[in-house]
């Protein structure tokens, strides 16, 4: 068996690597500059910031499915550079409008709900590509080398687009994520892989296709599994991320470059999640590593309830810090084993009905959080969230994925 360490001389996998990771470096201007454009620049509620996020992830419900099956009939390649220039210029149209003085809600909407959508796309040919590119038993390594650099890029990101937002203004960040989105599908050109796509596939209905790829996740208790925990999770943890940004600016008075530090602080909790997850799985078992980072994800949701502006960084640093470490070694560890058990030509729906499960119940978080946050107020809503969130590993206890020792050979 060949060293894991030949992914250093793999040309496609390092373009691949590469792509991705400026593609999330920009993305960590997004995550900052959007949600502030909406606090500073159009004075958001906290029910606004619930639609904006559910707007923004509604793409992952309305073409999750879909996005699968044209991910196993097209080039993957060719359907992540599409979505990458797509992104760019959807981005573009924030700084643009706002100059102008033109931006709205409905154009943040529009905004939100596009990018979304391409990011949607990308995202699940993007995980159904990665086992064209390498073998089996190089998924662990190439996603923990995925996951480090993306974790990498996320500390320079937020410890960037902070400063950036305070002097520039936080629309004028998100040019740095559209020429990211170009830079990334550069690179996505220089691939030279070719993927084998099943024509015969194409004159399947749909409806057919996308009945498969609820049957590939349903009829697997370990994929069914990952998808009631991350479904659960995602759901519950959703309703405390959407009001994050305005509890940081509203009721904790932190300003735009604290906001990054913090961001970073968490992106660097991902790189060590990375580095160590391999130990962590080496030690106790790939199941256990699964159960373990799940169950132990609703701590630092619960912390998040103890910030004041008193106290407010020395808080939410270490519980950020926390949240980046439990959520890349949950996310390497579950999606190589999704990867590892499905057959490559099938990888594309498994992906997007995976994708459509525990990223369509976003829209759905981010308006309950947008709810309860008005009527009940953000603190109690993050204990809502937070007492959610734990209860999701109960659906890993039952299908024995805690029994799985490590990737299957075959």
């Amino acid at each position: 068996m060949k060293s894991r360490s030949d992914l250093w001389k793999h040309r496609d996998f390092l373009n691949v690597w590469a792509a991705e990771t400026i593609s999330v470096f920009g993305s960590q201007f997004y995550l900052v500059a959007m949600p502030l454009v909406a606090v500073l620049a159009l004075d958001a509620s906290e029910a606004d910031m619930g639609l904006l996020f559910a707007v923004e992830m509604s793409p992952f419900l309305l073409f999750g499915l879909l996005a699968g099956v044209l991910a196993d009939r097209m080039e993957r390649r060719r359907m992540m550079i599409i979505c990458d220039f797509g992104r760019a210029l959807t981005l573009a149209a924030i700084p643009v409008t706002w100059h102008f003085d033109l931006l709205t809600w409905p154009v943040m909407f529009a905004v939100a709900f596009a990018a979304g959508a391409f990011t949607a796309f990308f995202d699940i040919a993007y995980q159904a590509y990665l086992p064209v590119l390498v073998r089996k038993d190089q998924l662990l390594d190439a996603n923990s080398k995925l996951e480090t650099s993306r974790a990498s890029s996320q500390v320079a990101g937020p410890s960037i687009a902070g400063p950036v937002v305070e002097v520039f203004s936080a629309p004028f960040a998100l040019v740095a994520d559209s020429i990211s989105f170009v830079a990334s599908a550069v690179l996505l050109l220089r691939v030279k892989k070719r993927e084998f796509i099943d024509r015969m596939s194409a004159h399947k209905p749909v409806m057919a296709e996308i009945r498969e790829g609820l049957r590939i996740v349903f009829s697997n208790p370990t994929l069914r599994g990952i998808a009631g925990c991350t479904s659960t999770s995602n759901l519950f943890a959703s309703m405390s991320f959407a009001l994050m940004m305005l509890f940081m600016v509203e009721s904790l008075g932190l300003s735009p470059t604290w906001i990054g530090a913090v961001f970073a602080v968490g992106a660097i909790g991902a790189i060590t999640g990375a580095l160590f997850s391999s130990r962590i799985v080496s030690l106790i078992g790939l199941g256990k590593t699964i159960v373990a980072s799940a169950a132990l994800s609703s701590i630092p949701i619960v912390t998040f309830m103890l910030a004041y502006p008193n106290n407010a960084i020395f808080v939410l640093m270490p519980a950020m810090f926390a949240s980046g470490f439990l959520t890349v070694v949950y996310n390497v560890n579950q999606v190589s084993l999704r990867q590892a058990i499905t057959s490559a030509h099938l990888q594309g729906k498994m992906n997007a009905t995976m994708r459509f499960l525990v990223w369509g119940v976003f829209p759905i978080g981010g308006l309950l959080g947008g709810y309860f946050g008005e009527t009940l107020g953000i603190r109690t809503t993050i204990l809502i969230s937070a007492i959610g969130t734990f209860f999701s590993f109960i659906w890993l206890v039952l299908s024995r994925v805690g029994k799985i020792g490590g990737i299957p050979d075959d």
